[in-house]
């Protein structure tokens, strides 16, 4: 692993709110955008240049375009999943979302200082909502976009009409956070007031939301003396709207079969627990999270590499899947590297930037992670993969989703000549899940403060 930090002014020292790597490499060339309070966006092209003389490849940044028209700061820029289409989004804090789409025309002339653009890239749509973009992610097949805004609103649209396909506005905070099933079934946002939902992708219905959970405090706390009958307590899941972050950034594994939620946060008694939660699909009919992953300070963002890879021999496997997952968490001064075989961070690094983190990316063959910040400089965090394992081979099966709410329709009572009512017919339930063992791996040695009088954790 390698870290750089090239010394270039992004957005002329003005600090960076988003970044993301385009899925296409040419030639070991690859191609990312960025965003600042600047209210530009910037395409960018680097490489690592090969040189067998030198043990940690020379970094090589190239600038490519600079896109106007954003009258505010831009929260957030992602380009298109389909690699067949060159599109882009950019949402800014005047609630203004611009789909961008790479033109075959000359670039126009340059402005002010900056060189010449490379690249022309056009304004291809305009979508509205009332205050800021806050997040943004695209479907899996790249033609449509959903977007959550502090005017506590959730939108669809079609990305190459602007055709607004459904928008929900009955969250109860405004939501941060936004990301979309590969399998298209489901968008998972996350809202300030300490809620993660579950809509239906194509109907736009809440199926689920989740805030609080049971959990079992005999395996929170192993060393402290739970009063009988008290072998669980419902807990708050999630940080309050206190935590000062640009975005929560819930994510989906490339295989479905996990949702990674940030900004974990337990309060027990007077002690404080940070970190991320795990939610198996396969589950997710439950309140209870699969896993908890504590870090010392609160996280707000994840995401995961987009490689799938075989499991490591030898080693345990904590989540149960039949291949390991990759994905890096952040906090306002860390990465933390995790895969789905391991119950602890497989990799850290720490202290790579004077200001708070902002965004990350990771690129599509799974080498290279970038880090933006507040300070104006993005990290560049070159992985040797094939040390992390080899890809898995083997086909992956789509998971099944649970029914999270029952379609069918109740029948009408009816009413016989004797005026008598028929039996209404039961209505199928949902199997319940298999009972979940939470936070397993928290330190044994942990000990907090028992309330004897009221006999709960004070």
């Amino acid at each position: 692993m390698d870290h750089y930090m090239p010394q270039i002014f992004w957005h002329d020292r003005k600090a960076l709110l988003s970044t993301d790597i385009h899925r296409t490499i040419n030639h070991r060339k690859y191609k990312i955008v960025t965003s600042s309070v600047q209210k530009e966006v910037r395409i960018w092209e680097f490489e690592f240049e090969q040189d067998t003389n030198l043990k940690v490849s020379p970094l090589s940044v190239t600038f490519l375009a600079n896109l106007t028209g954003h009258n505010s700061a831009i929260n957030q820029v992602k380009f298109s999943p389909n690699k067949e289409v060159n599109l882009l989004a950019s949402g800014d804090c005047d609630g203004r979302i611009f789909i961008w789409t790479l033109s075959d025309a000359l670039p126009p002339p340059p402005q002010d200082d900056l060189p010449p653009n490379k690249e022309n890239w056009v304004r291809l749509k305009v979508l509205n909502h009332d205050s800021d973009v806050s997040s943004l992610c695209w479907s899996p097949d790249g033609t449509q976009i959903a977007s959550v805004s502090n005017d506590d609103c959730l939108s669809v649209h079609v990305a190459s009409t602007g055709k607004r396909v459904f928008s929900i506005r009955n969250f109860r905070h405004f939501p941060n956070g936004v990301a979309w099933d590969p399998h298209g079934k489901y968008i998972v946002t996350m809202s300030a007031d300490r809620k993660m939902d579950i809509v239906d992708a194509a109907k736009g219905t809440r199926l689920r939301s989740f805030g609080s959970a049971e959990l079992p405090l005999q395996m929170l706390l192993p060393n402290t003396p739970v009063p009988c009958g008290d072998s669980k307590t419902t807990y708050k899941l999630f940080h309050d709207d206190q935590l000062y972050s640009f975005q929560r950034g819930v994510a989906f594994s490339p295989c479905g079969q996990l949702i990674l939620a940030p900004c974990a946060h337990l309060e027990l008694g007077s002690s404080d627990f940070f970190g991320t939660y795990a939610y198996k699909r396969s589950q997710i009919e439950k309140d209870e999270p699969s896993a908890f992953y504590p870090t010392l300070k609160p996280t707000f963002l994840v995401k995961f590499c987009p490689l799938i890879m075989e499991l490591l021999e030898k080693k345990e496997n904590f989540l149960g899947l039949p291949y390991r997952v990759m994905w890096v968490t952040l906090t306002k001064d860390s990465v933390f590297l995790y895969d789905s075989q391991h119950e602890h961070p497989i990799g850290v690094v720490g202290n790579i930037h004077y200001n708070s983190l902002t965004d990350v990316s990771w690129s599509d063959d799974g080498k290279v992670i970038i880090v933006s910040s507040l300070e104006g400089y993005c990290s560049f965090i070159k992985l040797r993969i094939e040390a992390w394992g080899s890809s898995y081979s083997a086909e992956i099966e789509r998971p099944p989703s649970p029914q999270l709410i029952d379609t069918k329709k109740r029948k009408k009572k009816m009413v016989s000549a004797e005026n008598e009512e028929k039996p209404e017919p039961k209505q199928p339930t949902t199997p319940k899940a298999s009972e979940i063992k939470l936070t397993r791996f928290l330190k044994k040695d942990l000990k907090h403060s028992v309330d004897e009088k009221k006999g709960k954790i004070a």
